[in-house]
């Protein structure tokens, strides 16, 4: 914990701010996180940012407020991420701050929104093993979502939407992946070509089923977006994507009457992909069903 804090390097100051204050409390709570003082650390870090708004400021009060003990803190550490996300001078500062914004997510038990971060972050350093490592443990994650998991994603959420550097790498997945509200997104694998769901898909629906049915969600609508990968013509894999969006729809109302009614469905083809690879675990990853509230 005590090299928590990255290097003020005076990358990226706000013009005519007090810069040389900033450093001096960014020095003063490195200080104070080596002797494991990081509640303190955390205050002094947040004068830096406040004197000379920087990266590096803003990136390491939210990895101190990320350590914190509560909730309350880690939500501030979400918006410390928010704030240097656009103060990032290069992709490597980019992915780092996404990275440690899934893993505060992931931490909170909400892997589902952590997911499109890390892919993201894997896109714009894919030599970083961390970062590569982190996202195949989401992708477990994600194989099989739990009940708390997508209660999490929906409606307990740390997660806000960043807002995007047009610099970043455009081999990124699409910033529309990342920048709307909280979502959750279930794997669907269908037979090649069809909208007929292995058993994998059928029990990833009941699990959705039974969250989106609680009585305390009982007048929320949702919005079903499905996804597919990027063989086929985009034409093409709009209306099956769109198609296989209703088939899990209607098997969601099959399970869960109260349901009816409350689902709007839409398709997406290829165009939002978590993964930009292209190979057989990116197209897995991008044959999904996305789950928005409305």
């Amino acid at each position: 914990m005590g090299a928590l804090l990255v290097c003020l390097s005076g990358r990226g100051l706000a013009a005519g701010a007090d810069c040389s204050s900033a450093q001096h409390f960014l020095d003063a709570a490195q200080e104070k996180a080596n002797a494991y003082a990081f509640e303190e650390a955390a205050d002094l870090a947040q004068k830096s940012a406040d004197a000379c708004a920087s990266y590096d400021a803003f990136e390491s009060l939210a990895e101190l407020r990320s350590h914190a003990p509560t909730r309350s803190q880690h939500a501030r550490a979400v918006d410390a991420y928010l704030a240097a996300y656009p103060l990032a001078t290069d992709d490597h500062e980019r992915a780092q701050t996404l990275f440690q914004y899934a893993r505060l997510l992931d931490a909170d038990g909400d892997p589902q929104n952590a997911s499109p971060l890390i892919e993201r972050a894997k896109a714009l350093d894919p030599e970083n093993q961390g970062i590569a490592a982190f996202a195949t443990q989401i992708e477990d994650r994600l194989a099989h979502p739990t009940s708390a998991q997508l209660e999490r994603g929906l409606w307990n959420t740390l997660y806000k939407p960043l807002t995007m550097d047009k610099s970043a790498a455009p081999s990124a997945p699409s910033p529309s992946s990342i920048t709307k509200g909280p979502s959750v997104s279930i794997p669907i694998n269908f037979e090649t070509n069809t909208t007929t769901v292995d058993a994998q898909t059928r029990a990833n629906v009941a699990t959705l089923a039974s969250v989106l049915s609680e009585p305390s969600h009982a007048k929320q609508r949702f919005l079903f977006i499905g996804h597919a990968d990027v063989r086929g013509s985009e034409e093409h894999n709009i209306v099956l994507s769109k198609q296989r969006a209703e088939v899990i729809s209607q098997a969601v109302i099959r399970i869960e009457t109260t349901l009816q009614g409350r689902i709007e469905v839409d398709g997406r083809g290829s165009s939002e992909p978590l993964d930009s690879g292209h190979d057989e675990r990116a197209y897995r990853a991008n044959r999904r069903l996305q789950v928005v509230l409305q």
